[in-house]
């Protein structure tokens, strides 16, 4: 019996003990109240458990979807009918807030220009083709007062002149058109002259103010307005800016080039000037 204490099988035993006391001591401080067995058999069995429940889950789902497919449709389609609904609304509120700016730019303008009829807004429907200048053609003609010559304008300042009309729509030629002559003035010194374009000044994006008399106060950043004097334009309204005042050739004048006030490239809406005091008196327009 000595023997055995001291042989290695009895060493064994002990250690076994010692594993098993070990084991047990922890489960109880731990919390855990489960027989060894059954930790083993849990843990055999977690992960088979784990697959069966998501198994389970994913045919739960599939089965509500199956048997809520109507439910779910019609209220996806009343959600996209809430959408647009929502975008109809967002949309009609920026019109209505463009409109009501376009409003206050005319009666701006009225209270500048008492004389004037204006039409009703035009929009800019097309650039004219092959055009260098920047012509455009507008949503309105003949049938909305607007006559050929009419001058066109927005709050800033004239665009051009109608050269073509139609009785829904018209075209219209800008400043920087050869064939818009203009009768300018400057608002500081009063120097007159006369737009008369030509390509060069054109490609530049500006007008070229001719005929100014050689000893004319003009300089860079004079406001250039129309003179109104030709029955064609009105009297006051504004045309641009002097960027460049230098001779003539033949030394007995002067030459101007004038920024627009508006860029007729990039214009969207605008304004004929179907009557203004003083209209046709002087007419005389080279086509």
């Amino acid at each position: 019996m000595k023997d055995f204490f001291h042989s290695i099988r009895f060493k064994i035993l002990i250690c076994i003990a010692a594993l098993l006391l070990g084991l047990m001591t922890y489960i109880a401080v731990s919390g855990g109240f489960q027989t060894v067995p059954e930790q083993i058999i849990n843990t055999i069995t977690s992960p088979f458990v784990t697959a069966a429940d998501a198994i389970s889950d994913g045919v739960g789902g599939f089965i509500d979807k199956l048997v809520n497919a109507d439910s779910y449709k019609a209220e996806n389609e009343k959600l996209k009918a809430q959408l647009s609904e929502m975008y109809k609304d967002i949309m009609d509120y920026e019109s209505l807030k463009e409109e009501n700016a376009q409003l206050r730019e005319m009666l701006g303008l009225k209270e500048d220009h008492e004389s004037f009829v204006f039409s009703d807004l035009c929009d800019v429907v097309a650039r004219n083709a092959n055009d260098m200048y920047g012509g455009f053609t507008i949503n309105r003609g003949s049938n909305d007062g607007i006559s050929l010559n009419d001058p066109i304008i927005t709050a800033v300042g004239l665009i051009g002149r109608v050269t073509e009309i139609a009785p829904s729509y018209s075209k219209v030629s800008t400043l920087l058109a050869p064939q818009v002559n203009v009768g300018v003035l400057t608002m500081r010194s009063k120097a007159t002259g006369v737009l008369e374009n030509n390509i060069e000044s054109a490609e530049k994006g500006l007008c070229l103010m001719s005929n100014i008399l050689k000893d004319a106060d003009i300089k860079a950043g004079d406001i250039v307005v129309t003179a109104g004097h030709s029955g064609l334009f009105p009297e006051g309204v504004a045309v641009g800016t002097v960027v460049e005042v230098y001779d003539d050739s033949n030394g007995l004048s002067k030459h101007a080039l004038v920024k627009p006030m508006v860029d007729c490239f990039d214009v969207t809406s605008v304004f004929a000037v179907v009557d203004f005091d003083g209209k046709g008196l002087s007419f005389d327009v080279e086509e």
